[in-house]
């Protein structure tokens, strides 16, 4: 064995551990963001819909929030 297959086995587990990396960052970034969201159902008070509905429905901030 000339190291060839070594070097492919190298080339290609540095491929699957930036997938990993990107992977982890991603979720690092759903964890935060649901979070937040999460934060946000428990502080809400009077007649402001659920942040987590909205925010899934596609809502940039949930009804009635400016009225907090």
């Amino acid at each position: 064995d000339d190291g060839t297959h070594c070097e492919e086995a190298s080339s290609l587990a540095e491929h699957k551990l930036q997938d990993v990396r990107e992977k982890m960052t991603d979720l690092a970034r759903m964890e935060t963001v649901l979070s937040e969201l999460v934060f946000a159902c428990h502080a809400r008070q009077g007649n402001v819909s659920c942040p987590l509905i909205a925010s899934l429905q596609g809502e940039k901030e949930p009804r009635g929030a400016d009225a907090v």
